[in-house]
């Protein structure tokens, strides 16, 4: 695969599963892979909800890397002064 196939895949990833996630394709354990990188775990649901399992024959995988949700905090709420 070229890295003009691989960039028209992440494009058409962005377009179908939602471009405020991150996109790469990798090599995994079962083949090629398509990695979506959420930023937090509440869209890395949604990613997960809109995204099967094999797409254009890669295999998919969510992750994410803040460990915070966005909507974590309530701003009425008391913060730990930890």
């Amino acid at each position: 695969m070229t890295d003009q196939d691989e960039d028209s895949l992440k494009l058409k990833a962005a377009i179908e599963f939602g471009s405020q996630h991150m996109y790469s394709i990798k090599n995994g354990g079962l083949g090629r892979t398509l990695v979506i990188n959420a930023s937090t775990q509440a869209r890395a649901r949604i990613a997960r909800k809109r995204a099967p399992t094999m797409w254009e024959g890669l295999y998919i995988i969510v992750i994410y890397t803040n460990g915070l949700d966005e909507d974590y905090w309530d701003d009425d709420a008391p913060r730990c002064a930890c």
